[in-house]
């Protein structure tokens, strides 16, 4: 069978899936520190990028990813005001873009932190990050292309990519033009938001997600994220073997690849950086 009739297929089943949704309800709730969540249904999806896509990596093979089950994702990563909420400390390195804007220098370990606390706060086992599936699935929203909303045009910061300024913010559009600099971290929801419902998959912070990974293979010595469960027709996929942590989604100072859909990076689980913030992921 064609690999454009498959996607077709599968497009297809996503976008009854998303019908039956919508029509049993608008699927969101907010919770105790104010953070919204829209439900993902199940359904199955072409993980990774085809090879004609700009800025591709070696190691985003296409395949087929089935999501068995529903779940709540945050419409928003974390922000300033919830992890404070939460947490009682501000960790970022940019206070002053203000408690509406992602919360980042926190290591996977201090996400896990957070979500164990919130989970004390509201008498819950539910809440954890998305997997590395999970993540992308939600961010694509029935979509093949590099962005929800369409195709990589540049792969440089100049000149501006039309498609992503609409969703993200990067290199392009977070600070000065001709030459590009001061790029700056922005508040969130400010960009078009997926059909979900989701904002800035698209640049702004990277997110870690639940995934470990190896960031090199232990044979070639290649660079690359990788996992043990990146194959096609897998059920649910959470890789849990190697000492790095994935990580999706682009930076206010990057380009325009970095935040494509498919993009993926690894980091140590105990790194910080002023450029990694996180998602959350809730259960039924």
């Amino acid at each position: 069978m064609p690999l454009s009739y498959h996607k077709k297929i599968l497009q297809s089943l996503f976008l009854l899936s998303l019908l039956c949704l919508k029509a049993h309800g608008s699927g969101t709730f907010i919770n105790s520190v104010e953070m919204e969540f829209v439900l993902i249904p199940p359904g199955s999806f072409s993980m990774g990028s085809p090879a004609t896509e700009k800025g591709r990596n070696w190691d985003e093979a296409l395949h087929t990813v089935h999501i068995t089950r529903a779940f709540y994702i945050s419409t928003t990563v974390v922000t300033q005001k919830q992890w404070f909420d939460v947490m009682r400390t501000t960790p970022s390195s940019a206070q002053s873009c203000g408690g509406d804007c992602p919360v980042e220098n926190v290591s996977w370990n201090d996400a896990l932190q957070f979500l164990q606390q919130l989970n004390a706060m509201e008498g819950s086992r539910s809440y954890r990050l998305p997997t590395e599936a999970e993540w992308e699935y939600a961010a694509r929203a029935g979509t093949q292309t590099a962005f929800f909303n369409g195709p990589i045009h540049e792969t440089t910061c100049i000149p501006l990519d039309p498609v992503l300024n609409e969703s993200g913010w990067y290199c392009g559009n977070s600070g000065q033009s001709y030459p590009a600099h001061g790029f700056s971290i922005k508040p969130v929801a400010l960009k078009k938001p997926n059909a979900f419902g989701l904002y800035d998959v698209h640049g702004n912070v990277m997110e870690w997600c639940l995934d470990a990974c190896n960031n090199r293979s232990s044979f070639s010595r290649r660079a690359g994220v990788f996992t043990d469960t990146y194959e096609n027709d897998i059920k649910d996929p959470l890789s849990r073997r190697g000492s790095h942590r994935v990580v999706r989604g682009g930076a206010f100072f990057q380009s325009p690849e970095h935040s494509r859909s498919a993009n993926r990076m690894a980091f140590h689980p105990d790194v910080k950086r002023s450029y990694i913030g996180f998602r959350v992921v809730r259960m039924q």
